[in-house]
């Protein structure tokens, strides 16, 4: 197994450095999870409008209109909870907020409905896992053919086919452990999210590891056009 890359360690100072960040507003005292300062509230306010953001962004699900700004009204109204219940927004709900035309409103949920078609790497990279920013959640949609092959991956699938560190595979198997999470992907699933990666690339048998590309030998060939002699 090998250690960490200096593009995963960047990737993962990234990500731990936005965990960190305003997850101090609920009452919960904050702990050190793997080196990184985290609330241990799943519900802590702060983290749920993070990780509504980070599924919206452009380099994520590209929900446009899901902004911090509109992400904080359906949170303090309570119509959103997790990224899930995004995908049970009604129009009606979305136009009744302040300061949210009904163009505003229509524009957002069509958004919605468009991302149910993103490739499974960005759902990967949208669960908010520990550790996975985009370049780990491409390298892995690169070896496994689905999302759900990724989860039900052990720590040393993962590090073998998807080249990821042991700290990131531990992360992953770890994240994929909770019940909590494992419903958040159900409900995923059943509100018709795209779980296959048009990424992956099957490895060959006796050939390379999946996601390398092949070296062909050149060879020089002699082109032979019909009625012409050698």
């Amino acid at each position: 197994m090998r250690a960490a890359g200096r593009d995963e360690l960047h990737e993962s100072r990234t990500q731990a450095q936005a965990h960190a960040k305003d997850e101090d507003s609920c009452n919960s005292s904050l702990r050190i999870e793997n080196a990184v300062w985290q609330c241990p509230n799943p519900d802590c306010p702060a983290q749920v409008r993070r990780g509504l953001v980070h599924w919206c962004s452009p380099e994520t699900m590209g929900i446009a209109g899901g902004n911090e700004v509109l992400v904080t009204q359906l949170v303090n109204s309570g119509l959103v909870r997790d990224v899930a219940e995004l995908y049970r927004l009604k129009f009606a709900e979305v136009a009744s907020l302040e300061r949210m035309g009904e163009k505003s409103a229509k524009n957002f949920i069509d958004a919605i409905a468009a991302s149910k078609t993103r490739d499974a790497w960005r759902v990967l990279y949208g669960l908010d896992i520990l550790h996975v920013g985009a370049g780990v959640a491409k390298s892995l949609a690169r070896h496994f053919p689905t999302l759900d092959h990724i989860l039900d991956a052990s720590t040393d699938q993962l590090t073998d086919a998807g080249g990821s560190s042991e700290v990131i595979a531990n992360s992953v198997v770890q994240w994929w452990g909770d019940p909590v999470n494992r419903t958040l992907v159900k409900r995923l699933r059943k509100a018709g999210l795209n779980f296959k990666s048009e990424l992956y690339q099957p490895a060959i048998p006796g050939g390379p590891v999946a996601g390398k590309p092949t070296t062909l030998p050149n060879r020089r060939t002699r082109e032979i056009t019909p009625n012409t002699r050698s």
